[in-house]
């Protein structure tokens, strides 16, 4: 075996630093055009993240009590307090009008289904408790695919799991939208401080 030379470790371990110096400049280069366009982050340090959170944290919640209107109702208040508790006094009163459907998507020749979407479209309010007045308005949308087979059970908790996921995905995009609008208002308060 011959052992490198000490001037080919050398240029490993120059290339190396080269290359790290140079991803380390991609990024910065990545990341810098954000700063000026005026992005900050929602949640991290320089977003208002401790404000949305305590906002977000005296939020009720109101949903039909369905199946669909449950899920969305437990998935949003764990998603918006620590506890998953309804708050003891809120400021907010956000409300859900869910409407849900299923299409067929892959129908064979003798005309069975063997996979299926569940829709969930979600209208919902935020109403501020002081006023009365509806503050926020706006629209939440998830899909998810599931297979259908021979089986009713597997059918059923196929479905059941797309309800599942796409309620999921609907409270996350509702807490995103509030959380968004609460960024914007607290923004908005500081600038008229000012």
């Amino acid at each position: 075996m011959v052992k490198p030379s000490a001037k080919s470790s050398w240029c490993l371990e120059r290339s190396s630093t080269l290359l790290s110096r140079a991803k380390f400049i991609f990024v910065l280069a990545l990341v810098l055009p954000l700063t000026a366009c005026g992005f900050r982050p929602l949640y991290g340090e320089q977003g208002a993240g401790t404000n949305n959170a305590l906002a977000l944290s005296t939020i009720t919640i109101e949903a039909p009590e369905t199946s669909v209107g449950r899920k969305l109702k437990f998935d949003l208040l764990d998603n918006l307090n620590n506890g998953g508790e309804q708050p003891v006094s809120p400021a907010y009163r956000l409300t859900m009008f869910p409407k849900n459907y299923s299409q067929n998507v892959a129908v064979q020749q003798d005309a069975s289904v063997t996979r299926a979407t569940f829709v969930l479209v979600v209208p919902y309010v935020l109403i501020s408790n002081a006023t009365g007045k509806v503050v926020h308005r706006s629209t939440a949308r998830a899909r998810s695919s599931y297979n259908r087979g021979d089986s009713e059970f597997a059918n059923l908790s196929a479905r059941e799991d797309a309800e599942k996921r796409t309620a999921e995905a609907v409270a996350d995009d509702i807490r995103t939208q509030v959380s968004v609008y609460f960024d914007r208002l607290s923004r908005a308060e500081k600038t008229s401080a000012q």
